[in-house]
């Protein structure tokens, strides 16, 4: 097994040299597309909407005990009892318009009571905030640079930088853009990278789990399958772009759970969707931008529920829990806000959580040329253990609901720190506006629409797997297969 398996085996260990390849594959691809015409509407976007009802409006978080502080920059005119009714009245009012009624109850104490916010003082409103990040977020380029952060929980606009963050470097910038330097947090933060690539097969599939993902012959990357879901009427699961062959690039790849020896008849899909990335508009000069790192693929086998394995505890099990085995997806939440406790499961560490540390933050990712807009990170909680590490890409994010067993979805775990102190992931909202409308959760099964033909490159890749895979299952070899299949995929058309 050794001598056959030799090459697949030795590029697991060094699957950071993989993803360092496959990003110089992406760089002689064409130039990535111009921006999308239709608006995505961000978590920025929607914390500006609450200012434009709420006038003076600086930002949310909920604190240690679960209550919602709320800045306004007038607070302090609001002297008397009535004036402090009336805008907490006008901006749980806007809160609720904007995020749902049920954004107000989802960290109650009391189950489903909505809970009042506590008025604090702001020095900024949003829309001067937005607007800052949005001149700095033009201005800072560099690999020293890791994110920009309308910052909701310190009413700042906080700057991510690697290396020294003296004043120095940011106050001429912060005068020529017209930005208050009193409105900047600068703080040292170490790259964020993609993460590269629970063990055993799984049937049916739960997110979390490991799979493996054909990028050539003999080569591969190992990544978590992060959750079921139905699109367009067709079954299948998301994971994330960085772990397909090309990213941003739908390639008809193969996916295997957990992973692919020969003839283990593992294979469970194949990609179907992975947005372009684009230039232009909100994204900076040098770099190619998307809202999620999230790929779509076709299940070839029946899809698991809806469902995301659970370990036997959460500082590190990778043992599945003899019983329950899973946490059941019941909902999803869009954006998530400073100060939830979110969790996460991957092939690497397992089952861990930390607390939401930032929203809608547009981050730089280390050693390639791509900012994803409008992420969000979770930081560890002092004393728990390592939150992610390589291969952990594509774990579902999630918070537990007050039956144990129960999760709503938050996203898709694409990236962090070395350290493994923090993780950065796709919100829902950003990763359906990319791929469009997902059923995640058995409640919202709606009537699926007819699925789109498939592209004549998309059908004529398929057959030439088929071709392959009958070819393997009828006793042929590999050096025969192989060629014949790359000959054939070779003569399909572009489009």
């Amino acid at each position: 097994m050794e001598g056959a398996m030799g090459p697949k085996l030795l590029l697991t260990s060094v699957v950071a040299i993989a993803l360092t390849l496959a990003t110089a594959a992406m760089a002689q691809q064409s130039q990535a597309p111009a921006a999308p015409s239709a608006a995505v509407t961000t978590f920025d976007d929607k914390l500006v909407k609450i200012g434009e009802q709420a006038p003076g409006f600086g930002g949310m978080y909920f604190d240690e005990k679960g209550a919602l502080q709320v800045y306004m920059k007038n607070a302090a005119e609001l002297r008397s009892a009535d004036a402090m009714k009336a805008a907490r009245s006008q901006v749980t009012s806007a809160i609720a318009g904007v995020l749902g009624a049920e954004f107000l109850t989802q960290n109650a104490a009391a189950k489903g009571r909505a809970q009042e916010p506590n008025i604090i003082k702001g020095d900024y409103d949003v829309l001067e905030l937005a607007k800052w990040k949005k001149s700095f977020g033009a201005a800072l380029d560099g690999q020293e640079i890791v994110f920009v952060d309308l910052d909701e929980r310190r009413n700042r606009v906080t700057i991510g930088v690697v290396g020294d963050p003296s004043r120095q470097r940011f106050e001429a910038l912060a005068k020529s853009l017209g930005v208050p330097f009193e409105a900047l947090i600068i703080e040292e933060t170490p790259p964020i990278r993609f993460h590269a690539s629970l063990r055993d097969k799984s049937r049916p599939v739960p997110g979390g789990v490991q799979i493996e993902i054909d990028t050539g012959v003999f080569a591969y990357k190992l990544c978590t399958l992060g959750f079921n879901v139905v699109r367009n009427g067709r079954d299948g699961f998301i994971t994330n772009s960085h772990c397909t062959k090309n990213r941003g690039v739908s390639n008809d790849d193969d996916f295997h759970q957990p992973n692919d020896p020969l003839l283990s008849g593992n294979k469970i899909g194949d990609e179907d969707a992975d947005p372009p990335y684009f230039t232009g508009g909100q994204c900076p000069s040098g770099r190619k931008c998307r809202f999620s790192d999230s790929a779509y693929a076709d299940y070839r086998i029946d899809r698991g529920r809806f469902e995301i394995a659970r370990t036997t505890n959460n500082v590190g099990s990778l043992t599945i829990n003899s019983f329950p085995g899973v946490f059941r997806i019941m909902s999803e939440t869009p954006d998530s806000m400073v100060g939830m406790r979110l969790n996460k499961v991957g092939r690497t560490t397992g089952w861990a959580f930390g607390d939401v540390r930032a929203t809608c933050i547009d981050v730089n990712v280390a050693d390639t040329d791509v900012r994803l807009l409008c992420q969000s990170s979770v930081a560890r909680v002092s004393g728990t253990n390592k939150l992610t590490d390589n291969g952990d890409s594509g774990s579902p994010v999630f918070s537990i609901l007050p039956t144990a067993s129960q999760a709503s979805l938050h996203g898709i775990l694409w990236g962090g720190p070395d350290d493994g102190s923090s993780f950065v992931f796709s919100p829902m909202s950003m990763i359906e506006q990319e791929l469009g409308p997902l059923t995640t959760f058995t409640a919202q099964q709606p009537p699926p629409p007819p699925p789109p033909p498939p592209t004549p490159r998309e059908q004529c890749l398929r057959e030439c797997n088929a071709e392959r895979d009958a070819c393997l299952a009828d006793g042929g070899l590999g050096s025969q297969c192989i060629p014949a299949w790359r000959r054939c995929r070779e003569q399909c058309p572009a489009q």
